[in-house]
């Protein structure tokens, strides 16, 4: 941890199993002319681009995504799982009334599982593409470009928190070592955490805090970390006095713009702090959990 100033996807041939497919120009097919394409494909699997109407995503009876399992009554309407377990009359169709038992849909089950598309997130980074299902889901909660919003006074800005590090360093001209907040950025994982200070007790204490700046704390790793702050040194005994604290860092999705944490791990008093500005000398070490 360094304290800052701040497809194509390949196609694999099988040499033992190989299948030819002839494909017929379907506008040629229609007038009876063309000729038949040989093409050899592998086994691996081929992916399109396509347009769908989203409708057809989603369950007709609740209007939420269809994820496994999938049911389907005698004349081809479909139900979700919730909505066929919730249904008290599994017998009659929820949409026609029809008498007879809904059946797994395999078939549409296989084709949702296969339908993926862009997380959200694309515009700040996330390059994941995700089952349609669970764009709300897990990897919503859990995506790591998920936007942070800067609550700087009449600021708006909102973005990954790669970018939002970025923003606050050129926007509004962190990280200053003599200002009561800072910016660190992780060099392995390029996580952002803020390390904020501030008067607490009425003004006769100084704490510091920190965080870590991202959405929820689903996109994981969790960490922990060690601060310690160094105080004058006194003259009848020649130590210096130091304060310790270690604590959880909590995740948050606005970088504060208060500079006094409302929590403060580590607190001092103002004996501690140096100088006509009363600074705090502060070492942090950042670690990630086991």
């Amino acid at each position: 941890m360094e304290r800052g100033e701040s497809s194509k996807r390949a196609l694999v041939k099988s040499p033992t199993d190989e299948v030819k497919e002839e494909v017929l120009d379907r506008d040629e097919a229609a007038t009876g002319e063309g000729a038949l394409v040989n093409m050899e494909s592998a086994t691996a699997r081929v992916e399109l681009t396509v347009r769908i109407d989203v409708a057809k995503l989603h369950c007709p009876i609740c209007m939420l995504p269809f994820k496994p399992p999938i049911f389907q009554c005698l004349s081809g309407h479909l139900a979700c799982g919730v909505c066929h377990d919730q249904h008290p009359n599994k017998g009659r169709c929820l949409a026609c009334g029809l008498a007879g038992a809904y059946v797994r849909c395999t078939m549409v089950e296989d084709i949702i599982e296969s339908i993926r598309i862009q997380c959200p997130y694309d515009a700040y980074g996330c390059r994941s593409y995700v089952t349609y299902h669970a764009t709300s889901d897990d990897h919503q909660r859990a995506c790591p470009w998920a936007p942070c919003a800067c609550a700087e006074p009449g600021c708006g800005f909102l973005g990954s928190p790669p970018m939002l590090r970025d923003h606050l360093r050129d926007a509004h001209a962190w990280p200053v070592v003599d200002k009561p907040r800072c910016l660190l950025d992780a060099e392995g994982d390029g996580r952002v955490f803020i390390v904020s200070t501030g008067a607490h007790g009425g003004g006769e204490r100084h704490g510091a805090a920190v965080s870590c700046v991202r959405a929820s704390a689903a996109a994981g790793p969790r960490y922990y970390c060690n601060m310690w702050a160094t105080g004058n040194l006194d003259p009848e005994t020649g130590r210096v006095g130091v304060a310790m604290a270690e604590a959880g860092v909590p995740s948050i999705s606005s970088v504060p713009g208060g500079a006094a944490p409302a929590v403060a791990p580590l607190s001092v008093l103002r004996t501690m702090l140096h100088g006509e500005s009363m600074s705090m000398h502060l070492s942090v070490k950042i670690c990630m959990a086991p």
